[in-house]
């Protein structure tokens, strides 16, 4: 019972950037994991659908010898976009048809079909990999294609003539059905993506310096320096901004 309390109170809460860092020894530590015994082989994962929080999904193929990074990083192979996924998550490694994931020593942890995995494990066809609010199906076949591909975010929201709506998967964000008048960089994206996913709360600082630039790259002036060229290309009316609004001594957050 005390083991459960404490699993769950380490999945409560998003990572903090103030936490004890991750390892990088993990990453060497990790050891191909053994077979799955007797038996006919399972079937082998050939691709992989990831699906994030937002409903956004993508297909990304499985080839030999394929060695994929999971994690939070712009850097990784698979970038996923929550607080609860380490910036180096996890790994999956393709060799002579067998596939496998390795934790990388990752904050909250990884589960396969619902049981948290320690070090490694073999995957097959079906499984189905939860690294924080995302998931990762293992298929036998791609589906439709051979390439990797973005499947359309599939959205029933009726456009409101002056809300704000921002597309990870496109790099789009629109004000009710049109475009932006100006095109925003990727920092500016980036900052607007963190804001929109998180709409429903005030996103400090520190957390929003460290989607942008990665901790301990950045400081506060070039945070406001960024936020000020994103209300001039997003608001109407930059001196009375609609969508970005401030919060004295913590942080910004965005009306809709």
């Amino acid at each position: 019972m005390k083991g459960d309390r404490s699993e769950a109170a380490r999945r409560s809460a998003p990572e903090s950037h103030e936490a004890t860092p991750e390892t990088p020894a993990s990453d060497n530590l990790a050891r191909w994991p053994t077979s799955f015994g007797d038996g006919d082989p399972p079937e082998v994962v050939r691709a992989l659908v990831v699906t994030e929080s937002t409903g956004a999904e993508r297909v990304v193929p499985l080839e030999d010898n394929a060695r994929i990074v999971i994690g939070r990083d712009p850097g990784n192979t698979i970038r996923l976009h929550s607080l609860y996924v380490s910036r180096r998550h996890a790994r999956i490694e393709v060799h002579d048809g067998a596939v496998a994931f390795f934790d990388l020593g990752s904050h909250n942890g990884s589960q396969l079909n619902g049981t948290r995995i320690v070090g490694s494990v073999q995957i097959k066809a079906n499984d189905v990999i939860t690294i924080g609010d995302a998931t990762i199906e293992c298929l036998a076949e791609p589906p439709g294609s051979a390439t990797t591909r973005q499947l359309v975010e599939v959205t029933n929201e009726i456009a409101v003539p002056d809300r704000l709506h921002v597309n990870a998967q496109t790099y789009e964000v629109r004000i009710g059905d049109r475009p932006l008048d100006r095109r925003l960089s990727a920092q500016e994206f980036e900052l607007i993506r963190v804001l929109f996913e998180h709409r429903d709360r005030v996103c400090k600082r520190q957390e929003l310096g460290d989607a942008v630039w990665g901790a301990n790259k950045w400081d506060t002036n070039m945070l406001h320096k960024l936020v000020h060229r994103l209300k001039e290309k997003v608001e109407p009316d930059s001196e009375h901004p609609r969508y970005v609004q401030t919060v004295p001594w913590i942080g910004y957050r965005l009306i809709d």
